[in-house]
């Protein structure tokens, strides 16, 4: 099964803003696939863009390779990553825009949103090591969800060209590296 197709195809419907007649009955006739595959993927529609961050970040991980990973300092691999994530997104913008706004009301889908940006956050971080201060790597988490969560939140409203969304980010990490000392204790693994 192509997750492509799939991503496509629900990316499409919202983009022309048709998300909420997208059943899984007809994306199965749709797309020639079987219900419990998709399903298996995601149970729900409100999931969707929980599995569209997991794929997103597939290549925004494989984007940064570990040549960069050990030639590079971490507040730059982790800007990077950031900023690649956004525009690794941006051909999908109005799509995701048109499902935010759909479940604009909804609190379980912000949940679901905001658990998987910490799960991808999480996942990215894991390539390095942190002391043994479990309360500065949790943290450091946060800080980074928080300055990614601000930098999406500008690029979807408020950003045509992506350039105001990366100077965020560009100063978020240089704020975090001056005011803070949670970069010291990150290592490569």
């Amino acid at each position: 099964m192509s997750e492509n197709k799939i991503i496509n195809y629900f990316l499409k419907q919202a983009e022309i803003g048709d998300w909420d007649k997208i059943k899984l009955s007809n994306t199965e006739k749709e797309l020639n696939l079987k219900k419990n595959s998709i399903k298996k993927i995601f149970s729900d529609k409100i999931y969707f863009l929980e599995y569209y961050d997991r794929s997103i970040d597939k290549l925004v991980i494989n984007s940064v390779s570990p040549k960069d990973i050990t030639d590079n300092n971490p507040s730059d691999i982790i800007q990077e990553y950031l900023m690649n994530k956004l525009d690794f997104m941006n051909e999908n913008k109005l799509g995701i825009s048109n499902i935010i706004n759909f479940y604009f009301n909804n609190p379980k889908f912000y949940l679901i949103s905001l658990r998987s940006y910490k799960l991808s956050t999480q996942i990215f971080l894991n390539q390095f090591s942190y002391s043994n201060n479990i309360i500065k790597k949790k943290l450091f988490e946060k800080v980074i969800l928080a300055l990614f969560v601000l930098s999406f939140k500008k690029w979807l409203y408020e950003d045509n060209t992506n350039s105001g969304a990366f100077a965020l980010i560009d100063r978020g990490i240089k704020r975090i590296k001056k005011s803070t000392n949670l970069f010291e204790d990150l290592n490569k693994k």
